[in-house]
């Protein structure tokens, strides 16, 4: 892959490129925060726009991290360095996490050499492009997109080239084709299967071929799958990991924050080759170190649980999806093809006034929290994002809601 470990001080953060990329990121992710502060204005506000599960955490998994913090809290911490933990995360969670990959997807996975444990999935993601992306790399990155991969990009003094994936009005997919075309001389691809914002998900074949171009292309890819076990309508896809040929020129970052509702406990993944692994590791080492003891023991609970969370999480997720769904086609706002994910991407073209002013209109008069397209991309002035993340007599009222302020838009029009 070409890796090599790199000092931090030889890189150059304060190129124009990267500048560029990072106060595109802070614009939109401000924007973002700005309507999440207004919404506090207001005590009735139904809040369908972050992506933190509202789901609580298995009551199994918090048994099951105290059970074996309770055996770590009664060792002798001065005859005993191994409370903090490798850098490189708890042996025995990153061989359940290497076990997972075997059982689940059939890929082998060196829990040793190509796994390394992070402070969440954000933490994964600045690691993983720091120990990529040189200052004047071009990074290619699927438009929309969730902006911290504009920050990142930037942090690194990368360039970001933008691949539209808009096919046909309603179809969100990363195509090959688009692949060759945009990103000819990139360094890097940020492939993102399901999307965020856009609720598509890479079909198995549209994976492969991702992949046999991206090698053919010289491109390295970096899979964020953090949302891989929310998947509807008994739609495939693969881990990039999976495919014959790939895993010498790809990284795959997950974690355990919407599989598991467990935002809060900060455990990502990164499953990579062993010069990458090497890399991210010296950079962890001196920056933030290992992830917390308690946070890994919490996954690892998840991991043995008996009764597994996921599959009545996406039941709920499905409920969900189906009441944003009925809401829209009743409000004839069409939405991007949805087949994962935590969002819905609903077009509002024909109300004609924005969706940065849809959203802040909808928040200030109905109550109810979307995020405007724009925050995920400039081009995206007449879109929204919709999350999934809010029981589901809230989003009924929310969709009622919306549909008495857009008939108000249409009156007024």
């Amino acid at each position: 892959m070409g890796i090599r470990r790199k000092a931090m001080n030889a890189r150059d953060k304060g190129s124009k490129a990267g500048r560029g990329a990072v106060e595109s990121g802070e614009k939109a992710t401000s924007l973002r925060y700005k309507m999440m502060d207004l919404a506090k204005s207001r005590k009735d506000v139904i809040s369908l726009g972050r992506g933190d599960p509202d789901l609580h955490t298995q009551r199994e998994i918090i048994d099951g991290t105290m059970k074996y913090f309770s055996t770590l809290s009664n060792r002798d911490a001065s005859s005993d360095n191994s409370i903090l933990g490798p850098v490189r995360g708890l042996p025995d969670l990153k061989r359940k996490i290497a076990d997972r990959y075997m059982e689940e997807k059939g890929i082998s996975v060196d829990p040793e050499k190509e796994l390394i444990i992070t402070n969440g999935g954000q933490e994964g993601l600045f690691l993983a492009l720091l120990a990529l992306v040189d200052p004047g790399d071009k990074v290619a990155c699927p438009d929309p997109r969730y902006t911290s991969y504009d920050q990142a990009i930037g942090a690194c003094g990368g360039t970001i080239v933008s691949i539209p994936t808009q096919q046909e009005g309603r179809f969100f997919e990363l195509k090959e084709a688009d692949l060759r075309e945009y990103a000819s001389d990139a360094k890097l691809l940020v492939f993102v299967n399901p999307s965020n914002p856009t609720g598509s998900c890479a079909t198995v074949e549209s994976v492969r071929k991702l992949a046999e171009v991206a090698k053919e292309m010289g491109i390295i890819v970096l899979s964020d799958e953090i949302y891989e076990d929310i998947i509807f309508d008994d739609h495939k896809s693969l881990c990039f990991w999976g495919v014959d040929g790939a895993r010498d020129r790809s990284i795959v970052l997950s974690g355990f924050s919407k599989s598991y509702a467990m935002t809060g406990f900060r455990v990502g993944f990164l499953v990579g080759p062993p010069a990458f692994i090497d890399a991210v590791s010296s950079i962890k080492e001196t920056t933030s170190g290992p992830c917390p003891t308690f946070s890994q023991y919490a996954a690892l609970a998840a991991l043995e649980m008996e009764n597994d969370s996921r599959p009545q999480f996406l039941s709920r997720y499905k409920d969900r999806r189906q009441i944003l769904m009925d809401g829209f086609n009743r409000m004839r706002v069409p939405y991007a093809e949805h087949y994962g994910g935590l969002f819905f991407w609903a077009d509002m073209t024909r109300f004609g006034i924005g969706a940065e002013e849809f959203c802040y209109r909808l928040l200030r008069d109905a109550g109810v929290l979307m995020f405007p397209g724009n925050s995920f991309g400039d081009s995206w002035r007449n879109w929204v994002r919709v999350s999934l993340l809010a029981p589901k007599k809230s989003i009924e009222e929310a969709m009622t809601r919306m549909t008495e302020f857009v008939e108000g838009l249409e009156e007024d029009g």
